[in-house]
Parts: structure tokens; C-alpha cells; sequence
């Protein structure tokens, strides 16, 4: 059912999240990972190899090396292959540009939890591949993003669940 999944990935924990996931449901599968690295286009091209010496994860390590943890992860836990793609632009444009010339039966990209006036003046990469992708995009959110903690407590829910007496 699923041969192909690509996940949007900067190193951060939101896209961390959506790679987790990615990684999940290519190793159930037996697909093929695509993770795509998205950089703004400014000024002259750097290249990739010095790129990925600069500290670009939240943890301070150098990029390259959370990348290949992630390839790592993917190809123990049974992904078919495991391939890292460098786009340059807009990472809405690009990722939906680079979709239509390599079919994928899933996009995942995680999610910041921006408020509705920052998504209105800063956009969303996760709302514009949900609206422009041509696959079924899974958004991946963090926990407890835009809402309360829920707490379990006598007769309550927690997360939408019922909960069950015994």
C-alpha cells in the first residue's frame, strides 16, 4: 500500500517528530524514505558538505549528523532504502514542486503550533502542503500543541478517549 514516504526535515524537534513517524511507517512497510532538507534560497549556494558542519539541530549538533541518525533509524527499522534530497527556495513550493516529479504515497512533515496571527503573517508549511500536495500529507503534531494538558482524573477523558471502569 505504501511505497513511498517523504518527510520534511530542518533538525528540529517538530520535524524530529514528523521523521519518528516517517521512519515508523516506512519500516511497516517495507517503503522507500525520502528525507527532504529545504533551504532558503540566499545568496550564492553553499556547499552542502560545509552547510552540514554548522550546528543546525536545536541540540547544537551539526546537522549532517542528525540526518544520518535518522537515515540510520530508518534503515534498521526495515525501511526498502533511504535517500536525503537538498531543495532550495520555498519549502511549500519546492516540497510540492519535487512531489510531482517523484510521486509519493505519503508526505509528513511536522508541525510548529502556530497561533492564528503568526500563520497568517508567517504562513504555514504544514497548511500549504496540506492544500497544494498531490498524496495524502500527514501532520504531526507535538504534544500538547495549541491546547491544555489534559488531566486524567476520576470519570474524565483524557485526549477524547473514554475511559474505561473496571
Amino acid at each position: 500500500m505504501l511505497e513511498r514516504v517523504a518527510v520534511g526535515f530542518d533538525g528540529s524537534a517538530p520535524s524530529r517528530r514528523a521523521s519518528d513517524y516517517a521512519v515508523e511507517v516506512a519500516g511497516r512497510f517495507a517503503a522507500r524514505l525520502t528525507l527532504l532538507i529545504v533551504r532558503p534560497d540566499r545568496g550564492p549556494p553553499v556547499d552542502p558538505r560545509l552547510e552540514n558542519l554548522v550546528p543546525g539541530s536545536e541540540d547544537g549538533r551539526p546537522i549532517a549528523g542528525v540526518i544520518e541518525e535518522v537515515c540510520d533509524q530508518a534503515r534498521a527499522s526495515g525501511a526498502r532504502s533511504v535517500e536525503v534530497v537538498y531543495l532550495t527556495g520555498d519549502a511549500v513550493e519546492e516540497i510540492v514542486r519535487w512531489a510531482r516529479r517523484h510521486p509519493q504515497d505519503l508526505l509528513v512533515v511536522g508541525s510548529r503550533g502556530l497561533s492564528p496571527g503568526r500563520r497568517v503573517l508567517l504562513g504555514s508549511v504544514s497548511a500549504g502542503l496540506v492544500a497544494r500536495a498531490s498524496c495524502p500529507v500527514l501532520v504531526v503534531r507535538g504534544p500538547h500543541v495549541g491546547r491544555p494538558v489534559p488531566r486524567a482524573g476520576k470519570g474524565r477523558s483524557v485526549g477524547g478517549a473514554a475511559r474505561v471502569r473496571t
